[in-house]
């Protein structure tokens, strides 16, 4: 068992260390998520429920599906460790971000992953996305900082909001591919 963790700690440090390589092309996110879930579906423990919400004709994006499903990979394992023995939910989301009032310029799709947990401390929400910062007794600290580094390589971002008791909500915002997006009046 030990070997493992190890190994994993490992593996997860070589893919922090190692330069991405990266096959990028027009993406379906939510075609990710849906392809993402099919492969977690049954590392998922029985207390746990994943919710998908898609959004019907988004727009895609300029990516590489195989690093965004790492994303999505790592942020499940988190709600799901969040989560712990206690019954919860897990929904991943896509949409289009909130327009305000006149904001002009490029379109963004957002995909969510929200968990209905503990939520995280505000004073460790600073250093979620540090290399090797973890509240995990078994974690490396790795997976949010490659998650991080994946979405910035997208042209995107991603941020956390969290309260302590209702949850934590992931945000991934990318750039959405031009073609696909609609005209704007």
């Amino acid at each position: 068992e030990e070997v493992n963790r190890l190994n994993g700690v490992v593996s997860a440090f070589l893919d922090y260390s190692r330069p991405l390589k990266q096959n990028f092309g027009p993406t379906d996110l939510g075609e990710v998520v849906s392809r993402t879930l099919k492969l977690i579906v049954n590392d998922v423990p029985k207390n746990v429920t994943i919710k998908e919400e898609l959004a019907e004709a988004m727009p895609r994006v300029d990516g590489d599906a195989e690093q965004l499903k790492q994303v999505l990979i790592n942020l499940v394992q988190n709600a799901v460790q969040a989560l712990g023995e206690r019954q919860g939910t897990i929904t991943l989301r896509t949409g289009r971000p909130e327009r305000f009032g006149e904001f002009r310029g490029p379109e963004f799709v957002e995909l969510q992953v929200a968990d209905d947990g503990p939520g995280i401390p505000a004073d460790q929400q600073l250093n979620i996305f540090v290399p090797f910062f973890t509240t995990h007794q078994k974690g490396t600290g790795l997976g949010l900082a490659i998650s991080q580094r994946i979405v910035k390589n997208h042209g995107g971002t991603i941020s956390v909001q969290s309260r302590q008791g209702e949850g934590s909500t992931f945000t991934i915002r990318l750039p959405a591919l031009l073609e696909d997006a609609p005209p704007q009046e």
